[in-house]
């Protein structure tokens, strides 16, 4: 009878201890699963305190945070306005960026003579992303090329007189350019410019105001760039 005893305490003692086992077993598991949640939960914290983003589109941020990359969007189309831009007052561009460094691109726009056809390469020394926000900044120095029609205007004087003092009917120009430029992760490209517009060769001479020719020759104008654009991706 008290063997038969023995051998039941000794049964339930070590049911007892297989419990145990399995309790501490299963919140070992959960402490491991919860502190994996928890360190998930504090590197999506940390990379949304870094950079700040739409929730719709993370993995795309993250993707141009990783590449750091003006070539993650290479074709952009482009808007630009300004002071004697390689498209003239007012005009379009496309670009390719076959690397984030360099630019490659072609553009169509006018001025108050005529039609201005241009071509460009930009090179991208300094690229870098912003601390804060998910943005691409770069600065670098853009070689333009530009063909069109050129007239330089002058003020009337006190006898009046044509406010146009001579015009070519084409002029060759080397427009070469300081450039800043932010994109964003959704590809809003912002560029500004500043430069100078210098002429090769210029045909077509004409004297609209025979006062004043004697006076005026072509040289260096002054460029001023300002650019909105759009980056697409391949």
């Amino acid at each position: 009878m008290s063997k038969a005893i023995g051998i039941r305490s000794r049964g339930v003692a070590n049911g007892r201890f297989r419990f145990g086992k399995g309790v501490i077993a299963g919140a070992a598991l959960a402490g491991a699963l919860g502190s994996t949640g928890v360190a998930q939960a504090q590197e999506y914290t940390d990379f949304s305190a870094n950079y700040v983003f739409h929730r719709a589109a993370p993995e795309e941020i993250r993707r141009v945070i990783r590449e750091r990359s003006f070539a993650a969007r290479p074709f952009m189309l482009e808007a630009r306005g300004g002071l004697s831009t390689i498209v003239g007052l007012l005009g379009a561009t496309a670009s390719y960026d076959p690397w984030s460094r360099l630019c490659l691109g072609a553009g169509l726009g006018g001025n108050t003579s005529g039609i201005q056809l241009a071509a460009f390469a930009r090179l991208r020394p300094l690229v870098f992303m912003g601390k804060r926000w998910a943005r691409l900044h770069a600065v670098g120095v853009e070689l333009g090329y530009s063909n069109g029609a050129f007239s330089e205007y002058t003020a009337p004087g006190a006898h009046g007189g044509s406010p146009s003092a001579y015009s070519y009917e084409f002029v060759h120009w080397l427009q070469p350019q300081i450039t800043y430029e932010t994109r964003s992760y959704r590809g809003f490209n912002l560029l500004a410019g500043m430069g100078a517009a210098i002429p090769l060769a210029s045909y077509g001479y004409q004297c609209l105001d025979p006062s004043s020719c004697n006076s005026n020759h072509l040289g260096p104008l002054f460029t001023m760039t300002v650019g909105l654009g759009w980056a697409m991706g391949r």
